[in-house]
């Protein structure tokens, strides 16, 4: 009788696919063969390449690791100034043609008037991204910069970050105890009335007004809710997104917990007892630390950027697929960029300037590095600054400008579209400019016609070598 599953001709690699078979071949020696993996190149069907195999290696990543997925992200999602550039310039008025829902439409109309600004109130705008940008500022962190720069052993190093980790989560406890509502109102849903009510009567006491409720948060917590849950699980064998969905609450009340202002304290402490720590805080000790803590407004920024709720709602709606769904994929796209680009493992400063000025659309990135490798200096006059802006104008065409401040002096290239050739004399002079207007001295200046959009890695090669990050996981 004919073999009915081997009538052809086998495919290669699959005629002796078992382990009794091949006595031979060991699982050790398929993965000796295949080539790390780069992320830039095309692929086999195994996930490997065969060319420049080495580049992946020399990035020092796991590709398998969430620092790995990371860089995979950032390499293969599309570049945020290009979605949000054809957002900005067409696809906001398509929406609304496309018969976009009302309250949608509104949102759109009114996050355009914000957008539209003079030269003084983009600077305003400006300064307000970056205020709620960066968490870790004023004079306290710049002494813990320095502590951090002066440090002698990685143990020292270590310790500094897991303290600034631990402030993170206690800056951030509003924000974790809002997640913690959320989990619970949708675990809810999967409950049994009678248990739902007794859920509903655990989690009334839970409030947030600074970091003295951190501790009182995390014992009914810990004590009563998670218990409850679990035990409910336990009775009635539920699998499924319940399980998820507890999950998530146990990851948002482990952060919440690792920022009890107490541990903090004791953390510092801790810290103290290094001497080149203790050099740079000397004068200073836990009461002191603690008051400070206490003034501090974690949540200054909140509500400030009035057209980052819009656009966040206008997104929203968009995944929702309320804009169509053929642009769902756009809105989703934007989405992870800015996720990405607001990554813990994203090691200089990233903004966005979505403006109309002068009545000119435009859409702009910011990457600064305020501290360049090499500089090290907590004088602010010695310190090397790099920044990448990538900015998009309407019916112009596309910019990347690199600027590089070292000792005040100022390198800078541009690289602008190819139809502003004919005005690379002009550019060059306008550039001069606004040097001298800022009183600022010109050491390197190069204007050039663009290529090909510079890579972000590529200026700041930091990104992929995990240097000046701090480790948030728990």
């Amino acid at each position: 009788m004919s073999n009915i599953l081997k009538v052809t001709t086998p495919l290669t690699g699959y005629e002796n696919n078992s382990i009794k078979n091949n006595p031979n071949t060991s699982h050790a020696e398929n993965m000796n063969i295949q080539n790390p993996v780069d992320p830039s190149k095309v692929v086999r069907p195994d996930g490997r390449t065969d060319a420049n195999s080495q580049n992946g290696a020399q990035l020092g990543a796991n590709f398998d690791s969430n620092f790995g997925a990371f860089v995979q992200l950032l390499r293969d999602t599309p570049e945020l100034s290009d979605l949000m550039s054809r957002l900005m310039f067409s696809g906001m008025a398509s929406l609304v043609e496309a018969g976009i829902g009302e309250n949608t439409a509104e949102e759109i109309a009114s996050l355009m008037q914000l957008l539209k600004m003079t030269d003084a109130e983009l600077l305003s705008f400006l300064k307000n991204q970056t205020a709620g940008a960066v968490r870790f500022q004023g004079p306290f962190f710049a002494l813990m910069r320095q502590a951090l720069t002066d440090a002698p052993t990685i143990e020292q190093r270590a310790d500094i970050l897991n303290f600034l980790k631990r402030y993170t989560d206690m800056s951030s406890g509003k924000h974790l105890m809002e997640n913690i509502k959320g989990n619970l109102n949708e675990i809810k849903k999967y409950l049994f009335h009678q248990q739902r009510e007794q859920l509903e009567e655990l989690s009334r006491s839970l409030s947030h007004k600074g970091p003295q409720d951190t501790g009182r948060n995390t014992a009914r917590l810990q004590q009563d809710i998670i218990p409850f849950l679990g035990k409910y699980i336990a009775q009635t064998k539920s699998t499924g997104h319940l399980r998820d969905l507890v999950s998530q609450l146990l990851s948002n009340t482990a952060r919440y917990e690792n920022g009890d202002l107490n541990k903090l304290i004791e953390e510092f402490k801790d810290l103290l007892k290094y001497p080149s720590f203790q050099k740079n805080f000397e004068g200073m000790d836990e009461d002191q630390l603690r008051n400070l803590l206490m003034k501090l407004n974690f949540d200054k920024a909140a509500g400030q950027a009035e057209w980052a709720d819009k656009f966040l709602n206008i997104l929203r709606s968009g995944i929702q697929g309320e804009a169509g769904l053929e642009n769902r994929q756009v809105f989703e796209n934007i989405v992870n960029a800015l996720l990405l680009n607001e990554s813990v493992y994203m090691p200089v400063l990233h903004l966005m300037l979505p403006v109309e000025l002068n009545g000119q659309m435009m859409f702009s990135e910011l990457w600064i590095d305020p501290d360049e490798e090499g500089s090290g200096s907590s004088d602010p006059r010695d310190r090397i600054a790099k920044l990448l802006i990538k900015f998009d104008i309407k019916d112009v065409g596309f910019f990347d400008l690199l600027i590089v401040y070292e000792h005040e002096n100022v390198s800078m290239r541009l690289f602008y579209p190819d139809q502003l050739a004919p005005f690379e004399s002009e550019i060059t002079q306008g550039l001069h400019g606004i040097l001298d207007r800022n009183q600022l001295n010109c050491e390197f200046l190069s204007v050039e016609k663009s290529i090909i959009p510079i890579p972000v890695s590529s200026v700041f090669p930091k990104i992929y070598e995990r240097k000046n990050t701090v480790n948030v996981t728990i």
